[in-house]
């Protein structure tokens, strides 16, 4: 009887030893190792860090050729440029993430779609639009975006508010995807047409097709100095919306652990607002030296007189 209590004590001990092994907490991933699985450190895996942007948006972001990447493949290699992308991908950087993949979509539909789905890991121009798009967002947001109404300088409109363009017959561009954000403030009478490019947008407004032309101001500088009509052009004065633009993980992406890290970074780059509003000129001006041997836009002038 004393052997068998012996041998019960013994198997116990035994016992409670191997299962408080089993029961002892799995020792977190640290940030290193998330680093090195997203496309950063010296012995990481070949897995890139994938971005998401607006393709056709200057001067925030736009789809252009990477130099170096074409040299090596001899063909062309397309990464997103401009303000906010060069920002991204400098404090990705700045974590050591270096193997950067740019994934490109034609509309902000099929970005949100790809954040939801886990196919891409951060969109970095993104409007809020709840928590069921699957994004994960970082704030506060890192740039509000004043949208105003754009005329001829032959024929100001300056309005307080929306309401003072009823009657009047507008134009917006697709690719600022803010159609479902502008047209339940305008006056019911209001006519808005929705075109492809801001060539197409920009004739027919200096053309009299349409009255204005709501855009970003930062938008319209950019692609005025391209087309070389910026002295025909009139700049509300009045904010109709102010449009945040929020950075965000996909919640399925595997570098969502990411996401302090990054921010601290990214928020550190943006901090002092008039060294942005610098950055902004500048990438205005770099679009408007990237277009400077392109000719004047071509429209038929509107008959103002």
């Amino acid at each position: 009887m004393r052997m068998f209590k012996f041998g019960l004590i013994i198997f116990m001990a035994v016992f409670l030893y191997t299962t408080g092994l089993h029961a002892s907490p799995v020792r977190k991933k640290d940030i290193n190792f998330f680093i090195e699985q997203c496309g950063g450190g010296r012995t990481g895996s070949f897995t890139k860090f994938t971005v998401t942007g607006f393709k056709d948006y200057p001067p925030f972001s736009w789809q252009g050729i990477n130099e170096k990447e074409t040299e090596i493949r001899d063909t062309n290699v397309y990464e997103y440029k401009g303000l906010v992308s060069d920002l991204v991908r400098e404090t990705l950087n700045d974590m050591t993430i270096t193997r950067i993949k740019d994934l490109f979509f034609d509309d902000f539909y099929q970005a949100q779609k790809a954040v939801l789905h886990g196919k891409t890991d951060l969109l970095f121009i993104s409007y809020y639009i709840g928590d069921s798009a699957g994004q994960d967002y970082i704030y506060p947001a890192y740039f509000g975006n004043p949208f105003i109404v754009v005329s001829r300088a032959s024929k100001k409109i300056d309005v307080e508010d929306a309401s003072g363009l009823k009657g009047l017959k507008g134009v917006i561009r697709r690719e600022e995807e803010i159609e479902n954000l502008i047209r339940g403030i305008l006056p019911t009478d209001t006519k808005l047409e929705v075109v492809e490019g801001p060539k197409e947008a920009f004739r027919q407004l200096l053309s009299g097709e349409v009255d204005f032309m709501i855009t970003s101001p930062y938008a319209a500088d950019a692609e005025a100095r391209r087309f070389k009509i910026k002295d025909k052009l009139y700049y509300g004065t009045k904010a109709l919306r102010h449009i945040k633009y929020f950075l965000a993980f996909s919640k399925l992406s595997a570098c969502r652990e990411l996401k302090k890290l990054f921010t601290e970074k990214f928020m550190a780059k943006i901090k002092d607002k008039s060294e942005m509003e610098k950055l902004i000129q500048k990438y205005i001006q770099h679009w408007a030296n990237i277009h400077a041997d392109e000719p004047p836009l071509e429209y038929e002038p509107a008959n103002d007189s």
